[in-house]
């Protein structure tokens, strides 16, 4: 079976990956981490980064858990500051 077209994410649905994303940044510069060696760090290329600190895509959960480990911050950090 076909699976349905996806719809494009609405207004809170940006927000949030924006949200997210300047988090995730916040916790990088902070920390002097580049987005080249975070992507090391959580097994992804600095294009992913930076398209997530721009809001352009979501990371996944395993990506958060991730990044948050990396930082030493719980994950739910990330969604709420």
């Amino acid at each position: 079976m076909p699976t349905p077209p996806q719809r494009p994410p609405d207004t809170r649905q940006l927000q949030e990956r924006r949200e997210v994303g300047d988090r995730i940044r916040f916790l990088r510069r902070q920390r002097g981490v580049s987005q080249e060696r975070l992507g090391e760090m959580v097994g992804r290329d600095r294009q992913s980064i930076s398209n997530w600190e721009n809001g352009r895509t979501p990371p996944s959960l395993d990506d958060l858990v991730a990044i948050a480990r990396v930082f030493g911050v719980e994950t739910w950090r990330l969604f709420y500051g």
